[in-house]
């Protein structure tokens, strides 16, 4: 995050080697709520690898995808290109008032 000039953007951050079972295993999305203090059902992963996204189902999140390699099929609940795409707020604002499931 810190290459990318993104650590201002979140407050927390935890990578494979903090929990005991790395992706594709759910325990870092849920160590990640559970620090947040909200529940999986209320969260969105946001995931560009296959591994990513079955370690966010696995713990019950949303899945918002930019994939990492074009063409690639990937199990999501929002897909697109980048985070700055105005769609992603749209969704998401949909997510926060219960319109999309």
């Amino acid at each position: 995050m810190w290459s990318a000039g993104l650590t201002d953007c979140f407050t927390h951050s935890f990578a494979a080697d903090e929990v005991r079972s790395p992706k594709p295993a759910p325990e870092l999305y849920l160590t990640a709520c559970e620090a947040l203090g909200t529940t999986p059902q209320r969260s969105v992963a946001f995931e560009d690898s296959a591994t990513g996204i079955a370690s966010a189902r696995a713990a019950g999140l949303y899945v918002a995808v930019i994939p990492s390699l074009p063409g690639a099929d990937l199990d999501h609940d929002w897909l697109g290109t980048s985070l700055a795409e105005p769609e992603l707020r749209d969704w998401a604002r949909k997510l926060g008032d219960g319109t999309v499931r």
